[in-house]
């Protein structure tokens, strides 16, 4: 789109004395619906109104106010761009700009609009060092530590061997008690309402010592001066709670330049020493667990969780879990990776070569990918494994299932049924047709053994009846397979994990089985049918079903009946 920005500019009425500096720079006046008229600077991106200009108070001819949204450079920040559509005709998309720089430049914002942007104006403070931080802030002040490189402080870390483990992992190198100082977290105690630093604007060391005075108690006090006597120089992580309510972490240094001064001399809280020391603030990069989880959506809560399974529907429910901040799992499968699962399963063909067991190799992996998982594993086969008493159902939180081969799984049912924890079954359907999981041992009737009728077909069975069983076979009886694809093992995967998530929210009432389906194309022109169940619309089939609880089911009608399939 070629643009003549000067007569878009010019034909605005609230725009005078258009400019041009240079190819897409301007300077101009802005009248304010006030009438006050304000010098400003807009740069013009070549993919304009797509992308949108950015606009400057020209500090020539005007200072620059101490108001929200404008940097020290008089850069407006006008708008966070982050779910907002504006017009791609350039005349409205101009109107919306300065619409935006008016709102800025005329409001009269409290001390609130600065904290609500606190750790962005604090990041811009000249003389700040970055640090990398894996330390998790408590309620309590507490001893911590900070690892030092080349003489400046890199990362924040607990004092204990999980959390330089964890952080030497992240780092890919060994944490040395050596490269490790003493730091001090201090969690402020009431709301700090004063002005925030940016810039070339920080607290003096006046207005550090009165911030940490007026926000602690006496015992805190007395806490930092224990821990602070006698240091060269001194690191502390301070969490201060904000006008919004929401808390910032910031970390101080300081270095003591008189060397003759008394080593009982704390400049944190005491303000006669301003010239004896040199403060530098420490913007902090939180990439402690708590923080990571919250900023990826996933799960808070502990979870000790045991996973039989480990195939193309298994990984992928590691993964999805993993990643959403379960962290303690225990693996059980007999079967090696072979590489022609490769194209299904979540580790890959370059993993399969060495065909090692799928338990040890999912251990590596994750364990490498978030090195605060932590994964046992077990190579056996699950029945074996329970009745030898190498594990106890009772030890876990939660079970999930995803072997996919119903004789073993209904004398697993049996056995969960006879524990106290819950159990998600899940599996995947030949050619791709659809997947399923289903809750077990969660209050009341339904079952696995439930779904199986006199038949033996599952209730849950997207397939109608076959003589022929739904497999491939490429290399005789050894390589016959269930085809469907990884979007199919991933889909079904995200389906137990959804179940997983409402678990943990208290969200599922019983043991409901919950389906999705897929397009059944290349499973009728492989001559097979689709049952009367697949017909059902996708949202039925997604929803909570208990129509396939027996109520004289010979595994669980001895237990209490919560009938939460009568309301359906």
């Amino acid at each position: 789109m070629n643009i003549n920005f000067q007569e878009l500019l010019q034909n605005k009425e609230y725009l005078d004395k258009v400019i041009s500096v240079e190819p897409y720079h301007y300077k101009l006046l802005f009248e304010l619906r006030n009438g006050y008229r304000i010098p400003l600077t807009i740069t013009f991106s070549p993919l304009f109104p797509m992308q949108l200009p950015i606009v400057h108070i020209n500090e020539k001819y005007h200072h620059i106010p101490d108001i929200p949204h404008v940097m020290r450079s008089g850069l407006v920040c006008f708008l966070e761009k982050e779910g907002v559509i504006w017009s791609d005709i350039p005349e409205r998309t101009l109107d919306f700009v300065f619409d935006r720089v008016e709102r800025v430049l005329i409001s009269n914002s409290p001390q609130i609009e600065y904290h609500r942007e606190f750790s962005y104006y604090f990041g811009t403070l000249e003389n700040t060092n970055h640090v990398f931080s894996v330390y998790t802030p408590e309620d309590e002040p507490t001893e911590i530590s900070v690892l030092a490189m080349g003489g400046k402080p890199f990362a924040f870390l607990t004092n204990d061997m999980k959390s330089r483990s964890l952080l030497g992992k992240l780092l890919n190198t060994n944490i040395k008690s050596r490269n490790l100082e003493k730091a001090y977290y201090i969690p402020l105690d009431n709301t700090y309402k004063g002005k925030v630093p940016q810039f070339d604007r920080f607290w003096s060391n006046e207005e550090i010592t009165s911030l940490i005075r007026n926000h602690i108690s006496e015992d805190t006090l007395l806490k930092i001066t224990k821990f602070s006597m006698n240091k060269k120089r001194y690191f502390y992580m301070l969490r201060i709670p904000l006008l919004t309510g929401d808390q910032a972490i910031i970390g101080l240094w300081y270095e003591k330049v008189n060397h003759s001064l008394s080593k009982k001399i704390i400049p944190l809280i005491d303000d006669s020493v301003v010239d004896d020391f040199i403060v530098t603030p420490l913007f902090i990069f939180r990439n402690d667990d708590t923080t990571l989880i919250e900023r990826g959506g996933g799960i808070k809560k502990p979870l000790n969780t045991l996973l039989v399974g480990c195939g193309s529907v298994g990984s992928d429910l590691l993964f999805m879990l993993a990643r959403s901040g379960m962290k303690n799992f225990t693996l059980i499968d007999d079967d090696r990776m072979k590489i022609e699962n490769s194209y299904r399963h979540f580790l890959g063909m370059n993993k399969s070569i060495e065909s090692k067991p799928k338990v040890e190799l999912l251990k590596e992996e994750f364990e490498n990918r978030y090195p605060n998982v932590h994964i046992k594993t077990i190579e056996n086969e699950v029945l074996d494994t329970i009745e030898n008493g190498e594990i106890e159902l009772n030890d876990f939180d939660l079970i999930l299932v995803a072997i996919g081969d119903p004789n073993i799984e209904r004398r697993l049912n049996k056995l969960i049924l006879e524990s106290s924890t819950p159990a998600i079954f899940t599996w995947v359907e030949a050619y791709g047709i659809g997947g399923h999981a289903l809750v077990v041992n969660n209050g009341g009737n339904g079952c696995y053994e439930c779904l199986i009728d006199s038949e033996l077909r599952l209730y849950s069975s997207l397939a109608g009846k076959s003589e022929v069983p739904f497999i491939k076979n490429m290399n005789g009886c050894a390589g016959a397979f269930t085809p469907y694809g990884s979007i199919d093992s991933m889909e079904t995967a995200l389906l137990a994990s959804r179940l997983v998530f409402r678990f943990l929210e208290d969200d599922i009432k019983g043991n409901p089985l919950v389906s999705w389906k897929g397009s059944s194309k290349t499973f009728e022109e492989s001559g097979f049918k689709t049952s009367d169940r697949y017909n059902q619309p996708k949202d039925i089939l997604g929803q909570d079903d208990y129509e396939y609880i027996d109520r004289s089911c010979n595994a669980c009608s001895n237990l209490k009946d919560v009938a939460y399939y009568d309301q359906y």
